[in-house]
Protein backbone atom coordinates (compact mmCIF):
# COMPACT_ATOMS: atom_id res chain seq x y z
CA UNK A 1 0.00 0.00 0.00
CA UNK A 2 1.35 3.44 -0.62
CA UNK A 3 1.78 5.63 2.40
CA UNK A 4 2.46 9.32 1.82
CA UNK A 5 2.48 11.00 5.77
CA UNK A 6 0.82 14.21 4.71
CA UNK A 7 -2.50 13.94 3.90
CA UNK A 8 -2.50 17.21 1.64
CA UNK A 9 0.71 15.96 -0.67
CA UNK A 10 -0.93 12.16 -0.56
CA UNK A 11 -4.20 14.41 -2.20
CA UNK A 12 -1.84 16.40 -4.61
CA UNK A 13 -0.35 13.68 -5.86
CA UNK A 14 -3.90 11.49 -6.04
CA UNK A 15 -5.21 14.32 -8.18
CA UNK A 16 -2.00 14.75 -10.30
CA UNK A 17 -1.84 11.24 -11.00
CA UNK A 18 -5.90 11.70 -13.03
CA UNK A 19 -5.59 15.04 -14.00
CA UNK A 20 -2.11 14.04 -16.27
CA UNK A 21 -3.81 10.89 -17.53
CA UNK A 22 -6.53 13.00 -18.97
CA UNK A 23 -3.99 15.54 -20.29
CA UNK A 24 -1.43 13.18 -21.62
CA UNK A 25 -4.72 10.74 -23.08
CA UNK A 26 -5.79 14.07 -24.70
CA UNK A 27 -2.11 14.90 -26.41
CA UNK A 28 -1.75 11.04 -27.46
CA UNK A 29 -5.52 11.57 -28.99
CA UNK A 30 -4.34 14.46 -31.12
CA UNK A 31 -0.93 13.05 -32.79
CA UNK A 32 -1.75 9.40 -32.48
CA UNK A 33 -2.61 9.36 -35.94
CA UNK A 34 -0.94 8.46 -38.97
CA UNK A 35 2.15 9.27 -36.75
CA UNK A 36 4.56 6.51 -36.36
CA UNK A 37 7.46 6.61 -33.62
CA UNK A 38 7.61 8.03 -30.12
CA UNK A 39 8.02 11.41 -28.50
CA UNK A 40 9.34 12.45 -25.12
CA UNK A 41 7.48 14.46 -22.90
CA UNK A 42 9.65 16.57 -20.00
CA UNK A 43 6.95 17.95 -16.90
CA UNK A 44 7.13 20.45 -15.11
CA UNK A 45 5.06 21.87 -12.37
CA UNK A 46 5.87 25.74 -11.82
CA UNK A 47 3.77 26.23 -8.79
CA UNK A 48 4.74 23.04 -6.51
CA UNK A 49 7.38 24.72 -4.16
CA UNK A 50 7.12 21.94 -1.61
CA UNK A 51 10.32 19.62 -2.01
CA UNK A 52 8.89 16.80 -0.74
CA UNK A 53 5.67 16.99 -3.18
CA UNK A 54 8.04 18.04 -5.99
CA UNK A 55 10.28 15.15 -5.53
CA UNK A 56 7.29 12.58 -6.00
CA UNK A 57 5.98 13.85 -9.41
CA UNK A 58 6.89 12.98 -12.40
CA UNK A 59 9.48 14.62 -14.41
CA UNK A 60 8.69 12.89 -17.77
CA UNK A 61 6.45 10.66 -19.73
CA UNK A 62 7.28 8.50 -23.09
CA UNK A 63 4.54 8.44 -25.84
CA UNK A 64 4.60 5.56 -28.57
CA UNK A 65 2.01 5.68 -31.57
CA UNK A 66 1.08 3.20 -34.55
CA UNK A 67 -1.93 3.13 -37.01
CA UNK A 68 -4.38 5.12 -34.43
CA UNK A 69 -3.02 3.70 -31.02
CA UNK A 70 -1.02 5.16 -28.26
CA UNK A 71 0.80 4.09 -25.58
CA UNK A 72 2.36 7.15 -22.36
CA UNK A 73 4.31 5.95 -19.47
CA UNK A 74 5.23 7.85 -17.02
CA UNK A 75 7.12 6.99 -13.51
CA UNK A 76 6.63 8.96 -10.35
CA UNK A 77 8.60 8.50 -6.97
CA UNK A 78 8.14 5.28 -4.72
CA UNK A 79 7.93 2.84 -7.25
CA UNK A 80 4.68 4.36 -8.93
CA UNK A 81 4.18 3.42 -12.75
CA UNK A 82 1.21 4.83 -14.52
CA UNK A 83 0.91 3.71 -18.46
CA UNK A 84 -2.09 4.77 -20.76
CA UNK A 85 -2.70 2.67 -23.71
CA UNK A 86 -5.26 4.08 -26.14
CA UNK A 87 -7.02 2.83 -29.35
CA UNK A 88 -9.09 4.71 -31.65
CA UNK A 89 -10.29 2.28 -33.35
CA UNK A 90 -11.64 0.36 -30.13
CA UNK A 91 -12.63 3.34 -28.74
CA UNK A 92 -10.85 2.03 -25.65
CA UNK A 93 -9.04 3.46 -23.00
CA UNK A 94 -6.87 0.91 -20.08
CA UNK A 95 -4.56 2.89 -17.47
CA UNK A 96 -2.11 0.67 -15.84
CA UNK A 97 -0.82 1.65 -11.94
CA UNK A 98 2.22 -0.30 -11.01
CA UNK A 99 2.36 0.75 -6.91
CA UNK A 100 5.63 -0.99 -5.99
CA UNK A 101 4.13 -4.43 -7.50
CA UNK A 102 0.54 -4.17 -7.22
CA UNK A 103 -0.89 -3.40 -10.39
CA UNK A 104 -4.19 -2.75 -11.13
CA UNK A 105 -6.25 -1.53 -14.67
CA UNK A 106 -8.46 1.03 -14.98
CA UNK A 107 -10.59 0.48 -18.31
CA UNK A 108 -12.86 2.99 -19.77
CA UNK A 109 -14.63 3.49 -23.10
CA UNK A 110 -14.33 6.69 -25.23
CA UNK A 111 -17.72 6.92 -26.18
CA UNK A 112 -19.70 6.94 -22.86
CA UNK A 113 -21.50 9.86 -21.63
CA UNK A 114 -18.66 11.70 -20.62
CA UNK A 115 -18.03 11.37 -24.61
CA UNK A 116 -21.15 13.71 -25.56
CA UNK A 117 -20.05 16.47 -22.91
CA UNK A 118 -16.33 16.83 -24.38
CA UNK A 119 -18.02 17.26 -28.27
CA UNK A 120 -20.28 19.95 -26.28
CA UNK A 121 -17.04 21.60 -24.96
CA UNK A 122 -15.17 21.09 -28.50
CA UNK A 123 -18.44 22.94 -30.26
CA UNK A 124 -17.81 25.91 -27.08
CA UNK A 125 -14.63 26.36 -26.78
CA UNK A 126 -12.37 29.30 -28.33
CA UNK A 127 -9.34 29.09 -30.35
CA UNK A 128 -6.94 32.06 -30.63
CA UNK A 129 -4.13 31.34 -32.89
CA UNK A 130 -1.26 33.82 -32.24
CA UNK A 131 1.31 35.39 -34.47
CA UNK A 132 3.61 33.62 -31.79
CA UNK A 133 6.19 30.72 -33.44
CA UNK A 134 9.12 28.68 -31.72
CA UNK A 135 10.83 25.54 -32.68
CA UNK A 136 10.04 22.76 -30.45
CA UNK A 137 11.81 19.34 -30.40
CA UNK A 138 13.27 20.46 -34.10
CA UNK A 139 9.87 21.71 -34.95
CA UNK A 140 7.72 24.42 -36.31
CA UNK A 141 5.34 25.31 -33.51
CA UNK A 142 2.73 28.00 -33.26
CA UNK A 143 1.19 29.07 -30.25
CA UNK A 144 -2.84 28.78 -29.40
CA UNK A 145 -4.74 29.58 -26.72
CA UNK A 146 -7.52 27.45 -26.41
CA UNK A 147 -10.08 28.71 -23.77
CA UNK A 148 -13.12 26.73 -22.84
CA UNK A 149 -15.72 26.12 -19.64
CA UNK A 150 -14.99 23.35 -17.56
CA UNK A 151 -18.03 21.29 -15.77
CA UNK A 152 -15.94 20.13 -13.14
CA UNK A 153 -15.09 23.41 -11.98
CA UNK A 154 -18.54 24.47 -12.06
CA UNK A 155 -18.54 25.93 -15.82
CA UNK A 156 -15.47 27.95 -14.68
CA UNK A 157 -13.78 29.67 -17.83
CA UNK A 158 -10.67 27.91 -18.26
CA UNK A 159 -7.74 28.91 -20.46
CA UNK A 160 -5.12 26.49 -22.12
CA UNK A 161 -1.72 27.58 -23.98
CA UNK A 162 -0.64 25.22 -26.49
CA UNK A 163 2.28 24.92 -29.37
CA UNK A 164 1.19 22.95 -32.68
CA UNK A 165 3.31 22.24 -35.49
CA UNK A 166 1.79 20.60 -38.91
CA UNK A 167 4.57 19.38 -39.59
CA UNK A 168 3.22 15.92 -38.05
CA UNK A 169 0.26 14.49 -39.56
CA UNK A 170 -2.82 14.00 -37.49
CA UNK A 171 -5.87 12.63 -37.82
CA UNK A 172 -8.95 14.25 -35.50
CA UNK A 173 -11.44 12.11 -37.52
CA UNK A 174 -11.99 10.41 -33.88
CA UNK A 175 -10.82 13.13 -31.99
CA UNK A 176 -13.34 15.18 -29.14
CA UNK A 177 -13.00 17.58 -26.25
CA UNK A 178 -11.56 21.52 -26.67
CA UNK A 179 -8.26 20.76 -28.18
CA UNK A 180 -9.88 18.66 -31.55
CA UNK A 181 -9.92 22.21 -32.89
CA UNK A 182 -6.09 22.61 -33.07
CA UNK A 183 -4.78 21.74 -36.80
CA UNK A 184 -1.87 19.67 -36.06
CA UNK A 185 -0.08 17.90 -33.19
CA UNK A 186 0.61 19.72 -30.03
CA UNK A 187 4.21 19.29 -29.20
CA UNK A 188 3.75 21.76 -25.47
CA UNK A 189 1.15 21.80 -23.20
CA UNK A 190 0.18 24.45 -20.42
CA UNK A 191 -2.56 25.04 -17.94
CA UNK A 192 -3.29 26.87 -14.36
CA UNK A 193 -5.68 25.08 -12.38
CA UNK A 194 -5.10 27.27 -9.42
CA UNK A 195 -3.38 25.46 -6.79
CA UNK A 196 -1.65 23.10 -9.68
CA UNK A 197 -0.36 24.29 -13.00
CA UNK A 198 1.36 21.98 -15.74
CA UNK A 199 3.68 22.36 -18.29
CA UNK A 200 4.38 19.11 -20.57
CA UNK A 201 6.81 19.89 -24.06
CA UNK A 202 8.08 17.52 -26.11
CA UNK A 203 12.28 16.96 -25.64
CA UNK A 204 12.66 14.81 -28.87
CA UNK A 205 10.05 13.54 -31.06
CA UNK A 206 11.08 9.91 -33.43
CA UNK A 207 9.66 8.32 -36.47
CA UNK A 208 10.33 4.71 -36.40
CA UNK A 209 8.27 1.48 -35.74
CA UNK A 210 6.64 0.28 -33.15
CA UNK A 211 6.11 -3.06 -31.99
CA UNK A 212 2.55 -4.49 -31.92
CA UNK A 213 2.86 -5.58 -28.18
CA UNK A 214 3.08 -2.38 -26.80
CA UNK A 215 -0.54 -1.40 -27.41
CA UNK A 216 -1.33 -4.75 -25.33
CA UNK A 217 -2.50 -4.63 -21.84
CA UNK A 218 -0.62 -7.08 -19.77
CA UNK A 219 -3.30 -9.83 -18.11
CA UNK A 220 -1.85 -9.77 -14.54
CA UNK A 221 -2.94 -6.02 -13.97
CA UNK A 222 -6.12 -6.32 -11.38
CA UNK A 223 -9.27 -4.62 -13.42
CA UNK A 224 -11.15 -2.02 -10.88
CA UNK A 225 -13.12 1.34 -11.28
CA UNK A 226 -11.19 5.39 -11.26
CA UNK A 227 -13.11 5.73 -7.94
CA UNK A 228 -11.89 2.56 -6.35
CA UNK A 229 -8.06 3.63 -7.02
CA UNK A 230 -8.68 6.86 -6.21
CA UNK A 231 -10.03 5.89 -2.62
CA UNK A 232 -7.21 3.29 -2.19
CA UNK A 233 -4.34 5.85 -2.68
CA UNK A 234 -6.27 8.61 -0.24
CA UNK A 235 -7.99 10.58 -2.87
CA UNK A 236 -11.84 11.77 -2.65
Amino acid sequence: MIFVKNHKNRSMITRTFFTLAIVLGSLMNLIAQPFEGKITFSISFPTITDPQTAAMLPKEATAFFKKGKSRMEMNMAMGMKQTTISDAETKKTVMLMDMMGQKYAIVSDMEDDSDKEAKELADKAKVNVTGETKKIAGFNCKKAIVTYQDPNQDNKEVSMTLWFTEELEADKGYMTGPMSKIKGAVLEYSIDQGVMSMVLSATSVTKEAIADQLFIAPPEYKQMTQEELQKMMGGR
